[in-house]
C-alpha cells in the first residue's frame, strides 16, 4: 500500500480539496483509496466527500489517580513529571492539573509506593465514513483538548491497519497544516508528500519550513501551487525556493471559481462533468501520481 501526504507550512492554501480530489481522481482510475484525515483539529474531508459517519471509537489517554491511603507525600511522582502536570507540597498528596498530563505514564513508574493508580480520560475520537468506493478515516481532537499529536498518531496506526485490512492500493493522508508535532506525526507514515502552498510572500516562506521537515523526515517531496494565476503573486518565488531545495516535480493549479464552488457543496471538482483549467490541472496531477504508484 502506497501512503501518500498532502501536506503544506500554511493554512487556507487548499491542502484538502488537493487532498480531496487526487482521492476522487485515483479512486476513478481504477485504484482501491482509503483517505486518512489527520487535520485533527479540524477535519472536514467527510463534509467535501458529502460522507455520513459510520461508526466512532474513542481515543483514551493514561490518567493518573493518586492513592491518598497509599501516598506517602514523598515527591516521587512530581519530580518524575515533565509536564509539572502534578503539583507537590510537602507533607500532602500531590494535586493533578489534568490539562498538562500527556499521559505518559512517569508519575506511576516513578512513585515507590504504588500510590498512582490507573484512570483514563478522552482525548478524542476516530471516525470512520464511505464516499462511493472511497474509504474515510477521521481524526477528531475533543473540544477543550490540547494534544492534538496523541490523537493525529492514534488516527495514523488505526489508518493503517485498516488500510492493510482493506487492502488498499493507496492511502491518502490529510495533514493539519503547519509544521508542529501533529503534522509530524501523520508525515512519520508517508512515502511521497505533495506540498501545498500559494504564490505569497508567507506562502514562499511556510513552503520552505514544511519542505526543510520533509527532508528531516526523509520523505519525498512534490509542490503544488494552488491559486497560482492570481494577480500579484510571486509564483516565480515559488519555483526558485523549490529549485534551492532539490524539488523536481512542481504542479499549478490555477484559481477556478467553479473549485469553490464544487468545495462548497461536497462535490470533488474532479467528479464533476465541468471542463475546467482547475480540473484538468488536478487530473494532471493525479496522472502522475498514479504514474508513481
Amino acid at each position: 500500500m502506497f501512503r501518500l501526504a498532502v501536506t503544506g507550512g500554511k493554512g487556507g492554501t487548499g491542502k484538502t480539496v488537493v487532498a480531496v480530489n487526487l482521492a476522487s481522481a485515483l479512486d476513478a482510475a481504477g485504484f482501491k483509496v482509503g483517505v486518512a484525515d489527520a487535520d485533527v483539529d479540524g477535519p472536514c474531508t467527510a463534509q467535501l466527500f458529502k460522507a455520513r459517519l459510520k461508526g466512532s471509537l474513542e481515543v483514551k489517554a493514561f490518567k493518573p489517580v493518586v492513592d491518598h491511603e497509599a501516598c506517602k507525600a514523598c515527591g516521587s511522582c512530581a519530580k518524575a513529571c515533565q509536564e509539572h502536570a502534578l503539583a507537590f507540597v510537602e507533607g500532602r498528596p500531590p494535586i493533578l492539573f489534568e490539562e498538562l498530563c500527556s499521559g505518559c505514564r512517569a508519575c506511576q513508574i516513578a512513585c515507590p509506593h504504588g500510590a498512582i493508580k490507573e484512570s483514563y480520560r478522552v482525548m478524542g475520537y476516530l471516525h470512520e465514513a464511505e464516499a462511493g468506493r472511497v474509504k474515510l478515516m477521521i481524526g477528531e481532537l475533543k473540544p477543550g483538548e490540547a494534544r492534538s499529536p496523541i490523537v493525529a498518531r492514534a488516527l495514523m496506526k488505526w489508518a493503517l491497519k485498516k488500510a492493510g485490512d482493506e487492502g488498499l492500493d493507496v492511502l491518502v493522508i490529510d495533514t493539519s497544516p503547519g509544521v508542529h508535532n501533529a503534522v509530524a506525526q501523520a508525515l512519520w507514515d508517508a512515502q511521497l508528500a505533495i506540498a501545498v502552498t500559494e504564490p505569497t510572500p508567507l506562502g514562499v516562506h511556510d513552503l520552505g519550513i514544511i519542505l526543510d521537515l520533509l527532508a528531516y523526515l526523509g520523505v519525498e517531496a512534490w509542490v503544488v501551487v494552488n491559486k497560482a494565476d492570481v494577480p500579484g503573486g510571486v509564483r516565480e518565488k515559488v519555483y526558485e525556493e523549490c529549485e534551492r531545495r532539490g524539488v523536481e516535480k512542481v504542479f499549478e493549479v490555477p484559481y477556478d471559481h467553479e473549485l469553490f464552488k464544487a468545495y462548497s457543496v461536497g462535490e470533488p471538482l474532479v467528479k464533476t462533468p465541468l471542463d475546467t483549467p482547475a480540473k484538468q490541472a488536478l487530473l494532471r496531477l493525479a496522472s502522475e501520481v498514479a504514474r508513481r504508484l
